[in-house]
C-alpha cells in the first residue's frame, strides 16, 4: 500500500461474501475475514394456478420479464420469445401478421406442437389479440413436473402470460412508437437463364430427345427479386395505468401495421386491454380483466411459383403488356408467378374480432386462506371472403392473350368460436419460523368449447 493516503479506507469483497471496509490508517499490512453473505431469491414465478418463490423451484420454468420483452420493438408476442429462453425453438415464416410456431423441447406429443397458452388464467390457442406492451411477464413451463396440473393440456409445454398490473401511488402514461423494414436476406441459390438452358439441354440430349426452342424464351429472370421487397412494419401504443389503496387501473391500446416479405401482403391489428380490481375490504376484492382486438389478415401468398418458374421466361409481354406465358415444359403445372402476386392481390379479403375477457372475486378468510372464484369467456369471430377471377397469359407461339380456365369463383366463410371458462380455488400458504414454506391449494376447473361454421361458395 505504497504511496496511499493514511486516512483512505480500503475496500475488499469477493462473490458469495460481504464487502469488509477497513481505514488505512498508515498501516501497511492488514489482516481481513470475509463473512459469508445468503441471499434470498425472492423473485416471484409464475406457475399453474398460483405464484412460488424462484429459488423454491424444481421443475424447469424459464421467466421472461417486462424490461426483457420490451427491450427490442415486436409485433407479435411469440416473436419477443426468440432467442430468449433455452430449449424453445421459434420459426417466423415472414407473413405479415402470421404466428410464429414454436416448439418447447421438440414436439411432444401425437397432438402436435403448439403449446398451451394462458392468459390471467384462461387458456387460449394463441395469443395474436394482445398487445406486446401490455405484458408483465411470460413463464414458460417445460417439464412434466412443472406441468403436470394442466394434464394433456400441456403435453406440449405451456406459456404463462401475465399482463400489466399499476404500482401502489403511481399515475403513469406511456407512449411508444417503432418503426422497421423487413428483408429477405437469405434466398435460395437459384440457376440465371444461360445456366437452366445449359441444364436443360444436357437433359433433353441425354433423354434423347430434340433441343428446345428458345426463340420466345431468351429472359434472364429473377423471379425471387419479382415477388419480394423490403417490407415496412410500424407499431403505435399508448397506455396510462393508476393504483391506490382502493382500485388498481390499466389502459392500453395499440395500432400494428405490418407489410409482409411478398409484394402486395398487407396487416392492420388495433388492439385494447382494459383492466380493473377494486378492494372493497381487507378481506374482500373485485375485479375484471378485458381484452379486444381487430385485425384485417394479409392476402398471403406464397414462394413456390417463384421457385419452379423457369429463368428464361419473361415476367409481362413487351408489346400487350400481359403476363408471360411460361415454357411449354411447366405451362400445363404452373402459370406465371406474378399473376397471383399482383393480379390476385387483395381478392381473399377477412376480418377477424376476438374478446377476451374475465371477472373474478377473491375473500380472505385467514391470513394464509384465501378462496378465489374467476368467470373468464374467449369469443372469437372469423370473416373471409376468396374471389379467384380467371387467369388470362400471354402466349408467344400464337401471339394472343389467353384464357387458362373458364369460369371464375366466389367464396364466403364465417367461424365463431366461443370458449368459456370457471375457476374455483382454495389456496392456504403459511411460512414456520421464517425458514418453511407450506402452500396447499384445491380447486376446480371447467372448460366449454363451441365451434360453428357457415361456408357458401
Amino acid at each position: 500500500l505504497t504511496g496511499v493516503a493514511s486516512d483512505a479506507r480500503l475496500a475488499v469483497n469477493f462473490i458469495g461474501y460481504k464487502t469488509q471496509t477497513v481505514e488505512v490508517g498508515g498501516r501497511t499490512s492488514f489482516n481481513i475475514v470475509l463473512v459469508e453473505e445468503a441471499t434470498a431469491v425472492d423473485e416471484v414465478v409464475v406457475v399453474g394456478y398460483g405464484q412460488v418463490k424462484k429459488s423454491d423451484l424444481t421443475g424447469s420454468v424459464a421467466s421472461v420479464k417486462a424490461e426483457k420483452l420490451t427491450d427490442i420493438p415486436a409485433n407479435s408476442i411469440d416473436g419477443l420469445l426468440q432467442g430468449r429462453v433455452a430449449g424453445v425453438q421459434i420459426t417466423n415464416s415472414g407473413r405479415a401478421g402470421q404466428d410464429p410456431e414454436i416448439r418447447i423441447r421438440g414436439t411432444n406429443s401425437i397432438n402436435g406442437y403448439k403449446p398451451l397458452y394462458i392468459v390471467d388464467g384462461l387458456f387460449n390457442d394463441n395469443i395474436n389479440f394482445l398487445n406486446p406492451e401490455d405484458i408483465e411477464s411470460m413463464e414458460v413451463l417445460k417439464d412434466p413436473s412443472s406441468l403436470a396440473i394442466f394434464g394433456v393440456r400441456g403435453a406440449n409445454g405451456v406459456i404463462i402470460v401475465t399482463t400489466k398490473r399499476a404500482k401502489m401511488g403511481q399515475t403513469v402514461v406511456n407512449v411508444n412508437q417503432s418503426v422497421g423494414v423487413k428483408h429477405v436476406g437469405h434466398r435460395m441459390s437459384l440457376t440465371n437463364g444461360p445456366q437452366f438452358k445449359e441444364l436443360y439441354n444436357e437433359q433433353l440430349s441425354n433423354m434423347g430427345g430434340d433441343p428446345f426452342d428458345y426463340t420466345y424464351y431468351q429472359a434472364n429472370t429473377d423471379w425471387q427479386d419479382a415477388i419480394f421487397q423490403n417490407a415496412m412494419i410500424s407499431q403505435t401504443t399508448a397506455s396510462i395505468m393508476g393504483a391506490n389503496e382502493k382500485s388498481n387501473f390499466y389502459l392500453g391500446v395499440g395500432y400494428t401495421y405490418e407489410q409482409g416479405s411478398i409484394v402486395g401482403e398487407e396487416m392492420q391489428k388495433v388492439t385494447v386491454n382494459f383492466s380493473d380490481e377494486y378492494k372493497m375490504k381487507d378481506w374482500l376484492k373485485f375485479g375484471v380483466q378485458m381484452n379486444g382486438a381487430y385485425m384485417l389478415p394479409a392476402d398471403a401468398k406464397n414462394v413456390t411459383g417463384a421457385i419452379h418458374a423457369a429463368p428464361i421466361s419473361p415476367i409481362y409481354d413487351d408489346a400487350t403488356g400481359g403476363y408471360y406465358k411460361l415454357p411449354s415444359f411447366q405451362s400445363s403445372q404452373i402459370s406465371n408467378p406474378m399473376i397471383d402476386i399482383e393480379e390476385f392481390a387483395a381478392h381473399n379479403k377477412a376480418q377477424n374480432y376476438r374478446f377476451a375477457g374475465n371477472v373474478y372475486g377473491e375473500i380472505n378468510f385467514l391470513p394464509e386462506l384465501k378462496f378465489r372464484a374467476a368467470f373468464s369467456i374467449d369469443y372469437l369471430s372469423n370473416n373471409s371472403r376468396l374471389f379467384t377471377p380467371v387467369k388470362y397469359e400471354y402466349d408467344p407461339d400464337l401471339g394472343t392473350i389467353n384464357a387458362r380456365s373458364d369460369r371464375e369463383s366466389l367464396s364466403q366463410t364465417k367461424s365463431n368460436t366461443l370458449n368459456a371458462q370457471q375457476d374455483y380455488i382454495l389456496t392456504y400458504a403459511k411460512t414456520f419460523a421464517d425458514k418453511h414454506d407450506l402452500t396447499l391449494m384445491a380447486g376446480l376447473t371447467t372448460n366449454f368449447t363451441n365451434y360453428e361454421e357457415l361456408t357458401g361458395g
